[in-house]
């Protein structure tokens, strides 16, 4: 089935638009894409890293974890969606680079793996605004320790795509 995805991305218009280089008008948005996309990695990394980071028990600043979620939510979702539009337009230029990736969809169920804990700590101290303290302390340490190891998981994962192949080599 992600073959045959990938088959229709590489034969349709935004494709052809997308991974052309030699036309003036559209020669800069695969660079233009990929910084942004870099952009919007290094917005998402410091979000993330103060939220587990106070989780970890280092406080990067003064204010409580659920002050700092509420502050940081809206950073850690303007980055995702960067990063989804600019990743779609990387996916539609090469689809079968991506796609067809081992190393790419190990990047997405990472991806949905973090996400899941992201909403899970987002959700939690709205409900309670010291739901990560106390009792649940070591549960805090765990889950910040699992999603910083994830988050850099998807940033190796993401570079790897460009020097691993495809799954039908192996």
């Amino acid at each position: 089935m992600l073959q045959e995805i990938s088959d229709w991305l590489s034969h349709s218009q935004l494709n052809a638009i997308f991974s052309d280089t030699t036309r003036l008008e559209t020669w800069l948005i695969i660079p233009l894409s990929q910084s942004l996309h870099i952009l919007g990695i290094g917005i998402l990394m410091i979000a993330i890293a103060v939220l587990n980071l106070q989780l970890l028990g280092i406080r990067v600043t003064r204010f409580s974890f659920a002050e700092n979620s509420a502050r940081w939510m809206p950073w850690i979702w303007t980055a995702l969606a960067i990063l989804l539009v600019t990743g779609l337009v990387q996916i539609i230029a090469e689809p079968t680079r991506e796609i067809m990736n081992y190393t790419f969809r190990i990047k997405m169920i990472m991806l949905a793996i973090v996400l899941a804990l992201t909403v899970t700590y987002r959700r939690q101290v709205k409900k309670d605004p010291n739901y990560w303290s106390g009792a649940r302390k070591n549960l805090a340490f765990s889950l910040a320790s699992l999603s910083l190891f994830l988050w850099l998981g998807i940033i190796a994962a993401g570079r790897l795509v460009a020097y691993v192949g495809g799954i039908e080599t192996f």
